[in-house]
């Protein structure tokens, strides 16, 4: 089936009056969406509901008899669809025997008929559905089960209990989900009252936009050569899509860290063509030479973000790209404790020895272009016999330290004691004076 992309003025305006979608459908009016999951461990709540081929369906008939999958999905989310062709191969595994898929439907404002009409063409180009298909037109089931994002997969364990929860699908995760609902199935029920359940790990979800701007001479609103001299559209567009999506990535890390409670500081990169002195940019506007460039030069964005749904266009001269993002949050927190990293700030004093107003300015532009942990700078205090200076890190007053005494400041000579937990002192020396 081909992919298809929602305008990108729809996609922003859905975002800004509706807040973050659930990918692919379409919010509740009369209803509150929750958004934390279901407690693994807590009964599952019953419902009843029509099936696609019109039957009436009781979940309260087959709850605690055999394991149970609830797919929430939607017409418009692709990876919907492909978390449900995923689960069709184990209804062909066990013909209904021992497990239990239903598919729910969660279309609002489309009409069974339309929903029917999908599922054929489903059939025809890429497979049947063989399990139930549920609908949920009022979202009363979706809203029961905390539902704020599709597709949302709940897995419920012979007791009738939550057994797990799952927002977003994408095929490199196949294999361990069914792999999940497997063991589901042939887990004996002795056996697991006396095995705590794993809790799955902590996800949040972002969504950002990017941009970058397509640089060059245009002739009556048309493009027509790149500031550098080069004729190929195609090659100024690649290289202008390169840099929306490089935006993309570091609002991602950014607001991610956010969530996590680290605010780093951050030099706005330029968006556009032309910097604050008029002059043409020919270099990447997002090397920012600042604490967020430098912690995503050293984290690897793979292995805690995974991309859930990507839109992009050109509107005019400028390439933006919508990303909503999953966020593995405790493998992220983990690797940036390794790093050093604190998740709430701390104030350490600097007190400079041997400084002049020149040295300060120009050991600070040095220290905010290689740390990784800066969030905030005061302004310098001055006294008759001192100099100090608060900043705001991210990390401990001795890991600062550390990191300070790493760094390369050209002809400044840098020494560093700590004093106390929240105070250095420095020396600033500079060679040849």
């Amino acid at each position: 089936m081909p992919k298809t992309r929602l305008p990108l003025f729809i996609f922003i305006l859905l975002i800004v009056t509706l807040g973050p979608p659930r990918l692919g459908a379409q919010e509740t009016e009369s209803i509150p969406i929750a958004s934390e999951p279901l407690t693994v461990g807590t009964m599952a709540p019953t419902f009843k509901a029509k099936t696609h081929l019109g039957e009436d369906f009781d979940l309260s008939q087959i709850l605690g008899q055999s394991p149970i999958v609830l797919s929430f999905w939607s017409i418009y989310c692709e990876s919907c669809v492909d978390e449900m062709l995923a689960l069709e191969k184990l209804e062909k595994k066990y013909e209904g025997e021992g497990l239990v898929i239903l598919a729910v439907n969660e279309d609002i404002r489309v009409s069974e008929d339309r929903i029917l009409r999908f599922l054929e063409r489903l059939e025809k180009f890429r497979g049947k559905i063989t399990y139930p298909i549920l609908f949920d037109q009022d979202s009363r089931i979706f809203t029961s089960y905390h539902g704020s994002f599709l597709p949302t997969l709940v897995l419920i364990d012979r007791e009738g209990k939550i057994a797990s929860y799952h927002r977003g699908f994408t095929p490199d995760r196949e294999r361990d989900l069914l792999a999940e609902i497997e063991n589901l199935v042939s887990v004996d029920v002795q056996a697991r009252t006396v095995t705590p359940a794993v809790p799955e790990e902590r996800s949040e979800f972002v969504t950002v936009t990017g941009m970058a701007s397509l640089c060059g001479f245009y002739d009556e609103g048309r493009w027509q050569k790149s500031f550098t001299g080069n004729d190929s559209y195609e090659q100024e567009l690649a290289l202008t899509r390169e840099l929306a999506i490089r935006d993309t990535t570091r609002q991602t890390v950014v607001e991610s860290m956010r969530t996590l409670g680290v605010a780093l500081y951050s030099n706005e990169p330029i968006r556009g063509c032309i910097d604050s002195l008029g002059i043409h940019l020919d270099r990447d506007p997002f090397d920012t030479r600042d604490p967020v460039s430098n912690l995503l030069s050293v984290i690897n964005y793979s292995n805690y973000f995974n991309e859930l749904n990507e839109q992009e266009k050109l509107i005019g001269s400028s390439y933006y790209i919508s990303r909503t993002v999953r966020v593995s949050v405790e493998s992220f927190e983990d690797d940036l404790t390794s790093l050093g990293y604190l998740f709430e700030p701390l104030k350490i004093e600097f007190t400079y020895v041997n400084m002049t107003p020149l040295d300060q300015k120009e050991f600070l532009q040095s220290l905010l272009s290689q740390s990784r942990f800066i969030g905030k700078v005061e302004n310098p205090v001055f006294t008759s016999h001192s100099t100090s200076q608060v900043f705001e890190v991210f990390t401990s007053s001795q890991g600062f330290a550390d990191e300070i005494l790493g760094m390369d400041f050209a002809d400044l000579r840098v020494f560093v004691e700590e004093v106390t937990p929240t105070s250095l002192e420095l020396e600033i020396w500079k060679q040849g004076r």
